[in-house]
């Protein structure tokens, strides 16, 4: 029999959590590898189907992203004067949407790029392989 967690202590979240506080984190960050250099960018996303998606550019850093190659994405919020928090991580591969039924699908969701969306002219596809998360026990 475990003891009941204290204030201040880490608790692993299951996945259901996970997911949820993935899709209502207002933006995530998007980190992957390009031309042998870890990059992190933060991107406003939603979620569709056990995949994230967000917008990006032609010729992009995050475009070069979606060349089906793994990534990472992270989210977290935190209270620093309560001391409490949560993250999660999700691994996954990523891809530039391509299936004209999927994009209309997107284009149909409540969604707009911080960036300028005509800038922004195509979707990538992180489909999730894994995920986990945990946050700090409130006092």
């Amino acid at each position: 029999m475990s003891n009941p967690p204290r204030p201040g202590d880490l608790i692993a979240m299951d996945r259901d959590a996970c997911v949820e506080h993935l899709e209502q984190a207002p933006y995530v960050r998007i980190g992957f590898v390009v031309d042998g250099d870890p990059m992190v960018l933060p991107v406003n996303h939603l979620l569709q189907g056990g995949a994230v998606y967000f917008r990006a550019a032609p010729g992009s850093k995050l475009g070069s992203a979606a060349a089906g190659n793994v990534v990472v994405i992270e989210a977290d919020a935190g209270d620093a004067e309560r001391r409490i928090g949560w993250s999660v991580v999700a691994r996954g591969r990523a891809s530039i949407v391509t299936d004209e039924a999927e994009i209309e699908t997107l284009h149909a969701r409540s969604f707009e790029p911080w960036a300028l969306p005509g800038d922004r002219s195509f979707w990538i596809r992180v489909d999730v392989q894994d995920i986990d998360g945990r946050r700090v026990v409130r006092d």
